[in-house]
């Protein structure tokens, strides 16, 4: 006989923010552009129309008994907002906004640079629009907190970025200070406009990867000002912090337990760090993840299942009561509905407590 659920959606997230039991393992599908063609929308309109893109996150976490409740993103933030140029796809269902013209060539680009209008620049005002809907509807309220080192680099690209590091120190630590002081300016936006205590910092750091820098680079440029924004960020009132900290990072996960994320914060890893290696780092955060996004969108639908339940059972045995299962990243968009159902049914033939 099927178990029963006894709580809510929003009763078993609230349960494991205040660390409180819940019935069974939360589960949320993480993908944005799959939630759209999923749900008969454009891929662009998960960034550039707040209303459709909150519709077809919605539908979709219906369908499959997700756990997570609408959240707006933009991919390459930072380079829109700085003056930078996005490019939409033409057919409109290709992929998301590609970053056309970047605000930042060179050193002397950086320096005259000036911080944009939080309530205006890019997306932010998408971001606003998104938050009112998610403030009506009673959802979790969010903002684009972010990791400062990877939107720096969205404002020059990456591999600029990184050459920065090693060739002009200098102008990327003046780089990592604007792009701090704008997220903080947006920051200080969001929680005046809800209220201290209501709204959620969602941020990830993919460019903090071991695969594209070393630990002793992630101290020296990126740790500071992570641990500058997320104490002065909870200082002004935001309820938590969620970070997605991508890829291969186990060299900088000492580093980044020091860094605050609320009482508690939520992290979630992608494959290459183990449930069980978080739950050791991070003892007192939600550990969130970590099912391959390729296996998710590749496999056959049972080794999804199978590879769901193995996640699930590392979560309760690792980080039981503080465990949220999902994709250790984003899902491609072109991934098979039934999978996502696969993902469900592991949860509820699997996940009790």
């Amino acid at each position: 006989m099927k178990k029963q659920e006894t709580m809510t959606h929003k009763e078993r997230m609230d349960a494991i923010y205040h660390r409180q039991p819940t019935d069974r393992v939360p589960f949320i599908h993480r993908g944005y552009g799959f939630c759209a063609k999923n749900t008969g929308f454009a891929v662009a309109d998960i960034y550039e129309d707040p209303e459709k893109s909150y519709l077809a996150q919605k539908r979709t976490s219906e369908q499959y008994n997700s756990d997570g409740t609408p959240f707006y993103t933009f991919v390459s933030y930072g380079s829109w907002e700085f003056g930078g140029e996005i490019k939409w796809p033409l057919d409109r269902y290709a992929s998301g906004p590609s970053v056309a013209k970047r605000p930042v060539s060179t050193p002397a680009d950086i320096e005259r640079l000036v911080l944009p209008d939080p309530k205006a620049a890019g997306c932010l005002p998408m971001l606003m629009e998104f938050a009112k809907l998610q403030e009506k509807n009673g959802d979790q309220i969010a903002f684009l907190c972010g990791s400062p080192f990877t939107h720096a680099a969205n404002l020059c690209g990456v591999e600029t970025f990184l050459g920065w590091l090693i060739e002009e120190p200098e102008i990327a630590h003046k780089a990592m200070r604007l792009m701090t002081d704008h997220i903080l300016s947006v920051a200080q936006l969001f929680i005046e406009t809800f209220g201290k205590g209501r709204v959620l910092a969602r941020s990830a750091a993919p460019s903090e990867s071991n695969s594209l820098i070393s630990p002793r680079h992630f101290e020296e440029f990126a740790a500071p000002y992570l641990e500058e924004l997320h104490q002065k960020v909870l200082d002004m009132g935001a309820e938590r912090i969620y970070c997605h900290i991508c890829g291969e990072q186990n060299a900088n996960l000492e580093r980044w337990s020091k860094i605050p994320f609320g009482d508690p914060g939520m992290l979630s890893f992608g494959k290459e760090v183990t449930i069980e290696h978080a739950a050791e780092v991070f003892p007192n955060q939600i550990i969130c993840g970590n099912l391959d996004p390729q296996i998710i969108a590749k496999a056959a639908p049972q080794e999804v299942y199978e590879q769901s339940k193995r996640v699930i059972e590392e979560g309760k045995k690792y980080a039981p009561g503080r465990f949220v299962f999902m994709s250790g990243c984003e899902i491609p968009a072109i991934t098979p509905p039934y999978h996502i159902y696969m993902m469900q049914k592991a949860v509820e033939d699997c996940g009790w407590y």
